[in-house]
C-alpha cells in the first residue's frame, strides 16, 4: 500500500489546511472500499499494477485536490489559460515569487532609507512593477504549459514517482514520505523550464540592473567579483537542464540527480564561501559629490549580503550532506543487487 500512501500524501500537499484531513480521511476510505471491493471480486490481493490503475482512473493528485475545492476560478485571457485544477497552485506560487522580487527591493530601499538617501515613488515603484510584471509572465507561462500538458494527455503520469511539488510554495507539515525510487517526469519538466527563466533572467539582469537594485541603479553596479562566476552558474544551470532531460526520458537513473545535487551543492559552497571571502558585492557605479553618502548604502547592502550568503552557505552544506547520503545508500543497494544476482548465477 506504499502506492496509495505515497498518492494521498500529494493530494495532501495540494490542500487547504483547514480541508485537508476531512478530504484525506474521505478519499482514503474511499480508495480502501474500491481496492477492497475488487480484491473480493478476484479472490486475492490486487497488485501493485492494478492499485496503480484505480488511481489513475481517479486522476492525478492535482485534479483530484480541485474536484474538492469549492472555489473554482481559473485564468483566462479570451479563453482558458490555466484552469480550475491548477489556479489555487498558481497564486501560490506566483504571491511566492513575487514576495521574493519585493524582498529584494525592499532590502535595497531599506538600505537606501538609512543611509538617508532620498527615494521617490516615481523612482522605486517603475522598478518594483517591472520586477513583478516579469514574474506575472514567466508563472503565467510555465502554468500554462502545465495545463494544457494536463488536458492533453491526462493519463501521462506515474503514481509511483509522485512526490510533493517542485516549488518551495506548496512546502506543507504532511506526512513523512519514502524516497521514490524513480524521477518525477513532472519535476523533472519543471526544473528544466525554471532552470531556462534563471538563465534568461541572469541575461536581462546583467543589462538592466534596476531589476535588482532599483532606484539605486543609478549609483551602484555589481562588483566585479560577480563577473567571476557568471559563467560558473550558468554552467551548474545547463548541466541541471541536461540531467533533467535525461531523467526525462529515464526517470529510473535517479543516481544521475542525486550525483547532480551533491555536485551542486558542493558548488555553491564553494561559490558561497569566495563570494563572502571577497567581501564587496556592490560597488559605486562611479565617483561624485555625494560620494561618501552612496559609499554608505553600498557598505549596508555588503553586509545584508553577506549574512545572507552565510544563511545559504548553512543550507549549501546540508543539502550537500543529504545528496551525498542518500547517494551512498543507492551506491550500497546497488552493490547488494549485484551481490543476489551473483549469487543466484
Amino acid at each position: 500500500m506504499d502506492i496509495l500512501n505515497s498518492y494521498l500524501n500529494a493530494v495532501r500537499s495540494c490542500l487547504p489546511d483547514v480541508q485537508r484531513d476531512d478530504i484525506i480521511n474521505e478519499l482514503s476510505e474511499n480508495l480502501h472500499s474500491e481496492i477492497e471491493d475488487q480484491q473480493a471480486s478476484l479472490g486475492r490481493p490486487l497488485t501493485d499494477a492494478e492499485i496503480e490503475a484505480i488511481l489513475k482512473q481517479h486522476g492525478h493528485p492535482f485534479v483530484v485536490a480541485g474536484r474538492y475545492r469549492e472555489d473554482q476560478r481559473s485564468l483566462s485571457f479570451g479563453r482558458e489559460i490555466i484552469g480550475p485544477a491548477l489556479f489555487p497552485f498558481y497564486v501560490r506560487v506566483l504571491l511566492f515569487n513575487l514576495g521574493i522580487t519585493s524582498g529584494i527591493q525592499l532590502i535595497v530601499f531599506l538600505a537606501l532609507f538609512l543611509s538617508r538617501q532620498v527615494v521617490t515613488a516615481s523612482s522605486f515603484f517603475p522598478a518594483l512593477f517591472y520586477g513583478a510584471a516579469i514574474q506575472f509572465a514567466v508563472v503565467t507561462l510555465i502554468f500554462s504549459i502545465a495545463d494544457r500538458h494536463f488536458h492533453k494527455h491526462p493519463d501521462r503520469w506515474s503514481p509511483r514517482t509522485l512526490k510533493q511539488p517542485w516549488h518551495p510554495a506548496f512546502a506543507i507539515k504532511g506526512e513523512p514520505k519514502r524516497a521514490s525510487s524513480r524521477v518525477s517526469r513532472f519535476d523533472s519538466v519543471a526544473q528544466i523550464i525554471a532552470l531556462a527563466v534563471g538563465l534568461i533572467w541572469l541575461r536581462v539582469a546583467q543589462g538592466a540592473p534596476f531589476l535588482i537594485f532599483g532606484p539605486a541603479a543609478a549609483f551602484l553596479r555589481p562588483a566585479p567579483v560577480w563577473h567571476q562566476f557568471y559563467w560558473p552558474v550558468v554552467i551548474l544551470a545547463l548541466l541541471g537542464i541536461v540531467q533533467a532531460l535525461v531523467n526525462v526520458v529515464r526517470p529510473d537513473w535517479l543516481r544521475v540527480m542525486v550525483v547532480y545535487r551533491a555536485l551542486t551543492a558542493a558548488a555553491w559552497i564553494v561559490i558561497l564561501f569566495l563570494l563572502i571571502r571577497a567581501g564587496h558585492w556592490v560597488v559605486l557605479a562611479g565617483d561624485g559629490p555625494h560620494a561618501e553618502n552612496l559609499r554608505h548604502t553600498a557598505d549596508i547592502l555588503n553586509q545584508i549580503t553577506i549574512y545572507s550568503a552565510a544563511g545559504f552557505t548553512v543550507v549549501a552544506i546540508y543539502n550537500f550532506v543529504r545528496h551525498l547520503r542518500r547517494l551512498l545508500r543507492l551506491s550500497g543497494s546497488g552493490s547488494e543487487t549485484l551481490r543476489k544476482s551473483a549469487n543466484h548465477a
